[in-house]
């Protein structure tokens, strides 16, 4: 029996010797894993770089496409005749003052008629779609604006194309007599031909600078400083410093073929990327 019982201890101790691994077995398997661990890291390091990459891109492409889009919308909404650019060696803006409402007038005192501060106009709605009015506001009404110094000149004087209004209430009349904030009257200097009245209260300015696109608001009047002094609104990032000779913003007049246009050429940098947007923006010029 105690020989048996050896013989057996010794059987299991050789069946679990041999279930072992040798030092050149792990070091064999070591490096196995170290050369999947590089190639899977690998991997991983490209898929997350190029996730990176294209993530970056769209960002950039959506932020471009918003920028575009946001003047598009803005520009074509402007009073006619009240875009102006301005640029120097650093930056370029461009300026203009959007249409807050607009409608059809009735009667205004043009010279030589003698003074007045109400002007009769049919009734409209603001660009919120409720019936219009001026409750202690800024509005100012223009008639028949041919230039961009017409449309920023002084609204103080008592002859121009550009007034402030006074407090109004809209009403379920025909007709409306809004009333110029003025005790001594105003004469507008011309007649719309198509009898075109523009609402407005403030310009907005959009201006390149510091690889970037800025948006401002300041109240009408004044001449276009670089950059305006109101608080600025970050719009885009990575913008391609100012080429003198390829600017982001360029008025083309408005000619007997065609109405004017506003050029937009917008060129950004990142990650060695160039990517470059070029937009037409047709101005409807209907003074």
């Amino acid at each position: 029996m105690t020989l048996s019982k050896k013989a057996n201890t010794a059987n299991i101790a050789n069946k679990t010797k041999g279930k072992g691994f040798t030092l050149l077995e792990l070091i064999i398997v070591i490096i196995i894993l170290g050369i999947m661990s590089v190639g899977i890291a690998g991997f991983i390091t490209l898929s997350t770089q190029t996730y990176l990459n294209v993530s970056e891109r769209d960002e950039l492409l959506a932020n471009a496409r918003f920028v575009i889009e946001r003047l598009n919308r803005e520009i074509r909404n402007a009073v006619p005749n009240s875009i102006r650019v301005k640029n120097s060696s650093s930056m370029q803006c461009i300026e203009f003052v959007p249409i807050e409402a607009s409608t059809t007038y009735i009667d205004i005192p043009v010279a030589p008629e003698a003074a007045r501060n109400t002007i009769t106009v049919i009734p409209f709605n603001n660009k919120n779609d409720t019936p219009y009015k001026c409750d202690e506001c800024s509005d100012q009404v223009i008639v028949y604006p041919l230039s961009a110094s017409e449309v920023y000149d002084s609204f103080n004087d008592s002859t121009g194309k550009v007034f402030n209004l006074g407090n109004f209430s809209s009403s379920a009349l025909n007709e409306w007599t809004l009333p110029i904030a003025s005790e001594n009257g105003v004469v507008f200097d011309d007649d719309s031909p198509t009898e075109r009245l523009y609402i407005a209260n403030q310009q907005v300015t959009y201006c390149v600078l510091f690889e970037s696109i800025y948006r401002f608001k300041n109240g009408i009047g004044g001449s276009q400083s670089l950059p305006p002094r109101s608080r600025p609104y970050l719009m885009a990032e990575y913008v391609a410093p100012i080429n003198i000779n390829d600017l982001p913003f360029t008025i083309m007049p408005a000619t007997l073929a065609r109405n004017a246009m506003v050029q937009v050429n917008l060129h950004f940098i990142r990650n060695d990327e160039d990517y470059v947007f070029n937009n037409d923006i047709h101005i409807h010029n209907v003074p």
